[in-house]
């Protein structure tokens, strides 16, 4: 494949939704392996005309993620898959400016009402449930110790 094919085809992956520089070079060398300075060069030429823009990519990501109430381990997790560069991710994260005990509280009473957990059993789930949203031990244990 010719570098225009190649720089053809990562416009119309471009065009359905954003991806990120790491996704557009793997789908590019997986159709041409052996052309790496061709996928440099049409990478180059997506990059100055705007098209991958990493950190608005990250930005997109992160308002995405804390709109569904997602703590911070889940959303490095899922700009970890989507193959963005781990120092852009530690530093978008770095300008955050969010109360993640106010979000995991606002995300527990939204799930589980504003009962405290009774039992050890039904603490446990609450324990689980914002664990799998992304929230540290630490964070859970305090807003649950706080609250029993």
């Amino acid at each position: 494949m010719n570098k225009e094919k190649l720089y053809e085809q990562a416009v119309i992956l471009l065009a359905k939704r954003d991806y990120s520089s790491g996704e557009i070079n793997r789908h590019l060398k997986q159709n041409a392996p052996d052309k790496e300075a061709v996928i440099d060069a049409v990478m180059e030429r997506l990059i100055s005309h705007h098209y991958l823009d990493d950190s608005r990519l990250i930005e997109k990501e992160i308002a995405k993620q804390l709109n569904k109430k997602h703590g911070l381990i889940r959303i490095k997790q899922e700009l970890k898959q989507k193959e963005l560069d781990s120092l852009l991710i530690e530093q978008a994260l770095e300008d955050l400016d969010v109360d993640w005990f106010e979000l995991a509280e606002e995300l527990r009473v939204k799930k589980f009402g504003n009962e405290l957990p009774k039992d050890e059993k039904e603490k446990a789930k609450q324990i689980r449930y914002l664990q799998y949203r992304g929230y540290s031990l630490s964070i859970i244990i305090n807003l649950l110790s706080n609250k029993c």
